[in-house]
Protein backbone atom coordinates (compact mmCIF):
# COMPACT_ATOMS: atom_id res chain seq x y z
CA UNK A 1 0.00 0.00 0.00
CA UNK A 2 2.98 2.49 0.61
CA UNK A 3 4.16 2.10 -2.98
CA UNK A 4 0.68 2.52 -4.26
CA UNK A 5 0.21 5.69 -2.34
CA UNK A 6 3.01 7.97 -4.11
CA UNK A 7 1.77 5.91 -7.78
CA UNK A 8 -1.60 7.65 -6.37
CA UNK A 9 -0.27 11.07 -6.12
CA UNK A 10 1.63 11.22 -8.94
CA UNK A 11 -1.16 10.02 -11.24
CA UNK A 12 -3.47 13.16 -9.18
CA UNK A 13 -0.99 15.45 -10.23
CA UNK A 14 -0.76 14.42 -14.05
CA UNK A 15 -4.16 14.73 -14.43
CA UNK A 16 -4.28 18.10 -12.51
CA UNK A 17 -1.69 19.17 -15.02
CA UNK A 18 -3.20 18.13 -18.30
CA UNK A 19 -6.31 19.84 -17.39
CA UNK A 20 -4.30 23.17 -16.39
CA UNK A 21 -2.81 23.09 -19.94
CA UNK A 22 -6.12 23.24 -22.06
CA UNK A 23 -5.70 26.23 -23.39
CA UNK A 24 -2.37 25.70 -25.16
CA UNK A 25 -2.72 26.18 -28.91
CA UNK A 26 -2.99 21.84 -30.83
CA UNK A 27 -0.21 23.34 -32.88
CA UNK A 28 2.06 23.74 -30.14
CA UNK A 29 0.89 20.65 -28.13
CA UNK A 30 1.99 18.55 -31.70
CA UNK A 31 5.39 19.96 -31.56
CA UNK A 32 5.71 19.33 -27.13
CA UNK A 33 4.59 15.98 -28.07
CA UNK A 34 6.96 14.87 -30.66
CA UNK A 35 9.49 16.52 -29.12
CA UNK A 36 8.86 14.26 -25.49
CA UNK A 37 8.10 11.72 -27.49
CA UNK A 38 11.77 11.48 -28.95
CA UNK A 39 13.52 12.59 -25.43
CA UNK A 40 11.64 9.21 -24.26
CA UNK A 41 12.86 7.41 -26.45
CA UNK A 42 16.35 8.58 -26.73
CA UNK A 43 16.24 7.70 -22.92
CA UNK A 44 14.99 4.79 -23.09
CA UNK A 45 17.41 3.49 -25.99
CA UNK A 46 20.44 4.81 -24.40
CA UNK A 47 20.95 2.06 -22.07
CA UNK A 48 22.33 4.90 -19.74
CA UNK A 49 20.03 3.96 -16.60
CA UNK A 50 20.80 5.03 -12.87
CA UNK A 51 20.13 3.37 -9.73
CA UNK A 52 19.35 5.16 -6.93
CA UNK A 53 18.32 4.07 -3.43
CA UNK A 54 15.45 4.37 -1.13
CA UNK A 55 17.20 7.84 0.37
CA UNK A 56 17.70 9.73 -2.65
CA UNK A 57 16.10 13.11 -3.16
CA UNK A 58 16.19 15.84 -5.86
CA UNK A 59 19.05 17.50 -4.85
CA UNK A 60 20.76 13.91 -6.15
CA UNK A 61 18.63 13.68 -8.80
CA UNK A 62 19.21 17.29 -9.96
CA UNK A 63 23.17 16.78 -9.62
CA UNK A 64 22.95 14.01 -11.97
CA UNK A 65 20.67 15.87 -14.61
CA UNK A 66 22.82 19.58 -14.35
CA UNK A 67 25.69 16.57 -15.22
CA UNK A 68 23.70 15.00 -18.04
CA UNK A 69 21.99 17.39 -19.81
CA UNK A 70 24.03 20.79 -18.49
CA UNK A 71 21.01 22.37 -16.36
CA UNK A 72 21.44 24.42 -13.69
CA UNK A 73 18.71 24.40 -10.80
CA UNK A 74 17.12 27.54 -12.00
CA UNK A 75 17.24 27.08 -15.74
CA UNK A 76 15.83 29.37 -18.16
CA UNK A 77 16.48 28.90 -21.74
CA UNK A 78 15.68 32.79 -22.42
CA UNK A 79 19.55 33.17 -21.20
CA UNK A 80 20.25 31.17 -24.20
CA UNK A 81 18.88 33.34 -26.60
CA UNK A 82 21.30 34.04 -29.93
CA UNK A 83 20.51 35.86 -33.08
CA UNK A 84 23.28 36.81 -35.92
CA UNK A 85 26.20 35.58 -33.54
CA UNK A 86 25.47 38.00 -30.57
CA UNK A 87 23.73 37.40 -27.70
CA UNK A 88 20.37 39.59 -27.44
CA UNK A 89 18.32 40.76 -24.89
CA UNK A 90 16.30 38.04 -23.69
CA UNK A 91 13.77 40.05 -22.53
CA UNK A 92 11.45 41.37 -24.86
CA UNK A 93 9.05 44.28 -23.91
CA UNK A 94 5.98 42.34 -25.52
CA UNK A 95 2.48 43.54 -23.92
CA UNK A 96 -0.17 41.50 -25.59
CA UNK A 97 -2.79 43.80 -23.92
CA UNK A 98 -1.24 46.74 -25.51
CA UNK A 99 -2.01 46.05 -28.95
CA UNK A 100 -2.21 42.98 -31.34
CA UNK A 101 0.94 41.11 -32.08
CA UNK A 102 1.53 41.19 -35.54
CA UNK A 103 4.73 39.49 -37.77
CA UNK A 104 5.25 41.79 -40.42
CA UNK A 105 6.58 40.77 -43.90
CA UNK A 106 7.74 42.83 -47.02
CA UNK A 107 8.20 41.87 -50.70
CA UNK A 108 9.81 44.54 -52.76
CA UNK A 109 11.68 44.40 -56.31
CA UNK A 110 13.69 47.62 -57.29
CA UNK A 111 16.10 48.43 -60.21
CA UNK A 112 18.87 50.94 -60.34
CA UNK A 113 21.72 51.84 -63.06
CA UNK A 114 24.18 52.38 -60.20
CA UNK A 115 23.91 49.00 -58.46
CA UNK A 116 27.37 49.43 -56.55
CA UNK A 117 26.00 52.76 -54.92
CA UNK A 118 22.52 51.44 -53.96
CA UNK A 119 24.44 48.07 -52.79
CA UNK A 120 26.37 49.75 -50.70
CA UNK A 121 23.55 52.61 -49.23
CA UNK A 122 21.31 49.82 -48.12
CA UNK A 123 23.89 47.66 -46.40
CA UNK A 124 24.70 50.65 -44.49
CA UNK A 125 21.05 52.07 -44.10
CA UNK A 126 19.90 48.22 -42.88
CA UNK A 127 23.04 48.80 -40.12
CA UNK A 128 22.17 51.80 -39.07
CA UNK A 129 18.71 51.10 -38.29
CA UNK A 130 19.50 48.27 -36.17
CA UNK A 131 18.73 45.43 -38.64
CA UNK A 132 21.16 42.95 -40.18
CA UNK A 133 21.01 40.91 -43.38
CA UNK A 134 19.88 37.26 -42.45
CA UNK A 135 20.24 36.21 -46.25
CA UNK A 136 22.20 37.83 -49.44
CA UNK A 137 23.53 36.19 -52.64
CA UNK A 138 24.37 38.18 -55.53
CA UNK A 139 24.23 36.75 -59.77
CA UNK A 140 26.36 38.31 -62.16
CA UNK A 141 29.69 40.21 -63.02
CA UNK A 142 28.32 43.63 -64.10
CA UNK A 143 30.87 43.27 -67.43
CA UNK A 144 29.92 42.88 -70.87
CA UNK A 145 26.23 43.50 -69.98
CA UNK A 146 25.92 40.86 -67.89
CA UNK A 147 23.55 42.97 -65.29
CA UNK A 148 23.67 41.67 -61.54
CA UNK A 149 21.06 40.73 -59.42
CA UNK A 150 20.76 40.99 -55.64
CA UNK A 151 18.30 39.32 -53.42
CA UNK A 152 18.33 40.20 -49.42
CA UNK A 153 16.48 39.03 -47.10
CA UNK A 154 16.68 41.22 -43.80
CA UNK A 155 15.49 41.17 -40.30
CA UNK A 156 14.81 44.95 -39.22
CA UNK A 157 13.28 46.52 -35.95
CA UNK A 158 9.23 46.52 -36.66
CA UNK A 159 9.39 50.38 -35.81
CA UNK A 160 12.44 51.12 -38.65
CA UNK A 161 10.73 49.23 -41.14
CA UNK A 162 9.02 51.77 -42.95
CA UNK A 163 11.99 53.91 -42.60
CA UNK A 164 14.19 51.39 -44.34
CA UNK A 165 11.44 50.97 -47.07
CA UNK A 166 11.22 54.78 -47.79
CA UNK A 167 15.14 54.85 -47.95
CA UNK A 168 15.17 51.77 -50.27
CA UNK A 169 12.58 54.20 -52.06
CA UNK A 170 14.54 57.25 -52.38
CA UNK A 171 17.60 55.15 -53.22
CA UNK A 172 16.56 53.18 -56.43
CA UNK A 173 13.45 52.85 -58.44
CA UNK A 174 10.19 50.51 -57.24
CA UNK A 175 9.14 48.18 -59.13
CA UNK A 176 6.57 46.33 -57.06
CA UNK A 177 6.07 45.97 -53.50
CA UNK A 178 3.68 43.69 -51.18
CA UNK A 179 3.21 42.99 -47.48
CA UNK A 180 1.54 40.33 -45.13
CA UNK A 181 1.25 40.41 -41.84
CA UNK A 182 0.18 37.65 -39.18
CA UNK A 183 -1.03 37.95 -36.25
CA UNK A 184 0.26 35.87 -33.43
CA UNK A 185 -1.56 37.30 -30.51
CA UNK A 186 -3.49 34.24 -29.10
CA UNK A 187 -0.63 31.53 -29.88
CA UNK A 188 2.07 34.39 -27.65
CA UNK A 189 -0.43 33.84 -24.93
CA UNK A 190 -1.39 30.75 -24.75
CA UNK A 191 2.55 29.52 -25.44
CA UNK A 192 3.19 31.91 -21.93
CA UNK A 193 0.02 30.16 -20.11
CA UNK A 194 1.67 26.71 -21.17
CA UNK A 195 4.74 27.45 -19.76
CA UNK A 196 3.38 28.93 -16.24
CA UNK A 197 1.63 25.69 -15.83
CA UNK A 198 4.41 23.57 -16.58
CA UNK A 199 7.06 25.40 -14.23
CA UNK A 200 3.63 24.80 -11.31
CA UNK A 201 3.89 21.23 -12.28
CA UNK A 202 7.54 21.28 -12.56
CA UNK A 203 8.05 22.75 -8.39
CA UNK A 204 5.24 20.15 -7.99
CA UNK A 205 7.42 17.15 -9.13
CA UNK A 206 10.81 18.57 -7.52
CA UNK A 207 8.50 19.00 -3.90
CA UNK A 208 7.54 15.65 -4.38
CA UNK A 209 10.82 13.80 -5.21
CA UNK A 210 12.43 15.51 -3.18
CA UNK A 211 10.32 13.33 -0.43
CA UNK A 212 10.27 9.95 -2.12
CA UNK A 213 11.86 7.49 -0.77
CA UNK A 214 10.62 4.47 -3.18
CA UNK A 215 12.66 3.30 -6.19
CA UNK A 216 9.86 2.99 -8.56
CA UNK A 217 8.68 6.42 -7.73
CA UNK A 218 11.89 8.28 -8.06
CA UNK A 219 12.14 6.64 -11.51
CA UNK A 220 8.60 7.97 -12.76
CA UNK A 221 9.78 11.24 -11.25
CA UNK A 222 12.87 11.49 -12.83
CA UNK A 223 11.41 10.78 -16.28
CA UNK A 224 8.24 13.11 -15.98
CA UNK A 225 10.58 15.90 -15.07
CA UNK A 226 12.66 15.40 -17.92
CA UNK A 227 9.47 15.36 -20.27
CA UNK A 228 8.24 18.74 -18.45
CA UNK A 229 11.74 20.27 -19.10
CA UNK A 230 11.80 19.46 -22.76
CA UNK A 231 8.09 20.80 -23.05
CA UNK A 232 9.10 24.20 -21.20
CA UNK A 233 12.00 24.30 -23.47
CA UNK A 234 10.14 24.31 -26.86
CA UNK A 235 7.30 26.24 -25.61
CA UNK A 236 9.88 28.97 -24.71
CA UNK A 237 11.76 28.13 -27.87
CA UNK A 238 8.79 29.56 -29.74
CA UNK A 239 7.89 31.96 -27.30
CA UNK A 240 11.79 33.75 -28.53
CA UNK A 241 10.62 32.88 -32.15
CA UNK A 242 7.42 34.66 -31.70
CA UNK A 243 9.17 37.32 -29.71
CA UNK A 244 11.60 37.85 -32.55
CA UNK A 245 9.37 37.92 -35.21
CA UNK A 246 7.33 40.52 -33.75
CA UNK A 247 10.16 42.80 -32.60
CA UNK A 248 11.99 42.01 -36.01
CA UNK A 249 10.23 42.51 -39.51
CA UNK A 250 11.22 41.07 -43.02
CA UNK A 251 12.22 42.52 -45.69
CA UNK A 252 12.53 40.79 -48.97
CA UNK A 253 14.24 42.93 -51.14
CA UNK A 254 14.85 41.70 -55.39
CA UNK A 255 17.76 44.39 -56.27
CA UNK A 256 19.01 44.54 -60.20
CA UNK A 257 21.16 46.19 -62.45
CA UNK A 258 19.67 47.58 -65.31
CA UNK A 259 20.67 49.94 -68.21
CA UNK A 260 17.91 52.40 -68.05
CA UNK A 261 15.65 52.52 -65.19
CA UNK A 262 11.68 52.08 -65.65
CA UNK A 263 9.95 55.83 -65.81
CA UNK A 264 7.37 55.64 -62.49
CA UNK A 265 4.61 57.95 -63.46
CA UNK A 266 3.57 60.01 -60.62
CA UNK A 267 -0.81 60.25 -59.99
CA UNK A 268 -2.56 62.44 -62.23
CA UNK A 269 -6.07 63.69 -61.87
CA UNK A 270 -8.05 63.97 -64.73
CA UNK A 271 -9.97 66.87 -66.14
CA UNK A 272 -13.16 66.87 -67.81
CA UNK A 273 -11.02 68.26 -71.40
CA UNK A 274 -8.63 65.65 -70.92
CA UNK A 275 -11.89 62.87 -70.21
CA UNK A 276 -13.64 63.87 -73.25
CA UNK A 277 -10.51 64.13 -75.88
CA UNK A 278 -9.56 60.78 -74.12
CA UNK A 279 -13.22 59.61 -75.10
CA UNK A 280 -12.35 60.85 -78.89
CA UNK A 281 -8.96 59.61 -79.25
CA UNK A 282 -10.27 56.07 -78.21
CA UNK A 283 -13.42 56.21 -80.36
CA UNK A 284 -11.27 57.05 -83.55
CA UNK A 285 -8.67 54.24 -82.47
CA UNK A 286 -11.39 51.75 -82.21
CA UNK A 287 -12.50 52.55 -85.27
CA UNK A 288 -9.37 52.62 -87.19
CA UNK A 289 -8.97 48.85 -85.39
CA UNK A 290 -12.23 48.47 -86.42
CA UNK A 291 -11.49 48.76 -90.31
CA UNK A 292 -8.08 47.21 -90.16
CA UNK A 293 -9.79 43.66 -88.73
CA UNK A 294 -12.51 44.18 -91.34
CA UNK A 295 -9.60 44.36 -94.33
CA UNK A 296 -7.87 41.79 -93.00
CA UNK A 297 -11.07 39.42 -92.67
CA UNK A 298 -12.04 40.21 -95.76
CA UNK A 299 -8.61 39.14 -97.19
CA UNK A 300 -8.58 36.42 -95.20
CA UNK A 301 -11.90 35.96 -96.68
CA UNK A 302 -10.96 35.94 -100.66
CA UNK A 303 -9.99 32.66 -101.26
CA UNK A 304 -13.88 31.47 -99.98
CA UNK A 305 -15.36 33.84 -101.47
CA UNK A 306 -13.47 33.44 -105.27
CA UNK A 307 -14.51 29.85 -104.35
CA UNK A 308 -18.24 30.67 -103.28
CA UNK A 309 -18.06 33.32 -106.87
CA UNK A 310 -16.99 30.07 -108.94
CA UNK A 311 -19.89 27.90 -107.61
CA UNK A 312 -22.36 30.74 -108.42
CA UNK A 313 -20.93 31.59 -111.84
CA UNK A 314 -20.77 27.54 -112.41
CA UNK A 315 -24.61 27.90 -111.33
CA UNK A 316 -25.78 30.72 -113.63
CA UNK A 317 -23.85 29.43 -116.47
CA UNK A 318 -26.02 26.18 -115.95
CA UNK A 319 -29.26 27.98 -114.98
CA UNK A 320 -28.97 30.04 -118.53
CA UNK A 321 -28.17 26.56 -120.45
CA UNK A 322 -30.93 25.17 -119.09
CA UNK A 323 -33.42 28.03 -120.06
CA UNK A 324 -32.44 28.22 -122.86
CA UNK A 325 -32.91 24.51 -124.42
CA UNK A 326 -36.26 24.75 -122.49
CA UNK A 327 -36.90 28.12 -124.50
CA UNK A 328 -35.80 25.91 -127.44
CA UNK A 329 -37.99 22.74 -126.80
CA UNK A 330 -41.09 25.20 -126.16
CA UNK A 331 -40.31 26.71 -129.60
CA UNK A 332 -40.17 23.60 -131.54
CA UNK A 333 -43.37 22.40 -129.89
CA UNK A 334 -45.12 25.45 -130.31
CA UNK A 335 -43.93 25.55 -133.95
CA UNK A 336 -44.85 21.79 -134.30
CA UNK A 337 -48.75 22.56 -132.68
CA UNK A 338 -48.80 25.08 -135.26
CA UNK A 339 -47.58 23.50 -138.40
CA UNK A 340 -50.26 20.46 -137.08
CA UNK A 341 -53.09 23.40 -136.94
CA UNK A 342 -51.74 24.86 -140.28
CA UNK A 343 -52.39 21.32 -141.70
CA UNK A 344 -55.48 20.38 -139.67
CA UNK A 345 -56.58 23.83 -141.74
CA UNK A 346 -55.82 22.87 -144.90
CA UNK A 347 -57.08 19.52 -144.71
CA UNK A 348 -60.34 20.92 -143.47
CA UNK A 349 -59.95 23.49 -146.31
CA UNK A 350 -59.51 20.33 -148.60
CA UNK A 351 -63.05 18.61 -146.93
CA UNK A 352 -64.96 21.89 -147.56
CA UNK A 353 -63.81 21.86 -151.13
CA UNK A 354 -64.38 19.10 -151.78
CA UNK A 355 -67.55 19.13 -150.08
CA UNK A 356 -68.67 22.11 -151.82
CA UNK A 357 -67.61 20.23 -155.46
CA UNK A 358 -69.81 17.29 -154.31
CA UNK A 359 -72.66 19.81 -153.25
CA UNK A 360 -72.03 21.80 -156.62
CA UNK A 361 -72.46 18.44 -158.79
CA UNK A 362 -75.33 17.25 -157.24
CA UNK A 363 -76.87 20.55 -157.93
CA UNK A 364 -75.75 20.13 -161.24
CA UNK A 365 -77.18 16.63 -161.76
CA UNK A 366 -80.34 18.05 -160.45
CA UNK A 367 -80.41 20.90 -162.90
CA UNK A 368 -79.82 18.27 -165.75
CA UNK A 369 -82.80 16.11 -163.99
CA UNK A 370 -84.86 18.77 -164.35
CA UNK A 371 -83.98 20.01 -167.78
CA UNK A 372 -84.79 16.68 -169.29
CA UNK A 373 -87.69 16.60 -167.68
CA UNK A 374 -89.05 19.91 -168.94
Amino acid sequence: MKKLLPVSIIAGLLAVSMIAGCSATKQADARVDSHSDNAMYAQAGSGNTKSYSATSGAADVEADWEYEYGYDENFDTRDMSVTNGEKIDSEVNIDPEAGRLLIRTVTMSAETKEFDRVKTDVEAQIKFLGGYIEYSSIAGTGNDKDLRTAYYQVRIPADQLDTLLEKVGNSCTIISSGESTSDVTLEYVDSKARVESLRVEYDQLLELLDNAQDLDTIIVLQNRLSDVRYEIECYESRIRVLENQVTYATLNLSLTEVLEETEVEEPHVVTYQERVSEQFADTWENTKIFFQDLLLDIIAAIPGLIVFAVFIIAGLIVLFVFKSKRKKARKALKAKQEAEALAAEKEEAKAEEAKEEKAEETEKKEDNKAEEKE
